[in-house]
């Protein structure tokens, strides 16, 4: 390495340093600031020292915003960004014991539409409410179902066919 890159490569360092010291210490953008100063006296040395300023500057385009990226990634890590940012949401266990496996013993029960399908809605079995989807356009609400399918969380539902009474007499 020559000698007249010490100086502008010890301020570049100085100055990355500091990015990323701005996202962990909460100065205000003071820090931020110093950082900025720092780039700029790293880039006027490697421009009046040497002969690599403009290659200088493209290392300090390259490795600022590479830098920035770090600090950002890191920062919610931090006590004071676990803090300030949102956990995800955790699972609810009600919905656990809809699941599907659970669901397939619906299929071919009877219920009703307690809201419009079009196409979802909720669909009300045995006192129960699942989502439900019509498999053939809309359904007002009242309307008599029948469970057709499971797909994942959601009945498929298709309206019923209401049998005559002849067929219950014989």
């Amino acid at each position: 390495m020559r000698i007249e890159l010490v100086w502008p490569i010890l301020t570049l360092a100085v100055a990355l340093f500091l990015f990323v010291s701005e996202a962990f210490i909460p100065s205000g953008g003071l820090i931020g600031l110093m950082a900025f100063g720092f780039v700029g006296i790293s880039l006027y040395l490697a421009f009046t020292t040497t002969a690599y300023g403009w290659l200088f500057l493209m290392v300090t385009g390259l490795l600022l915003p590479l830098t920035l990226m770090l600090a950002v990634s890191l920062w919610p890590k931090t006590p004071l960004g676990k803090r300030l940012t949102l956990k995800p949401p955790e699972p609810d266990p009600s919905a656990s014991d809809l699941d599907q496996t659970l669901l397939h013993h619906l299929v071919g029960q009877f219920g009703r539409c307690l809201t419009p399908l079009k196409p979802t809605g909720m669909v009300d079995l045995d006192g129960r409410k699942f989502e439900g989807s019509a498999e053939d356009g809309l359904l007002p609400a009242g309307t008599l179902v029948q469970v057709v399918q499971v797909r994942g969380q959601r009945l498929s539902v298709r309206r019923a066919e209401i049998p005559a009474l002849e067929e219950f007499s014989s």
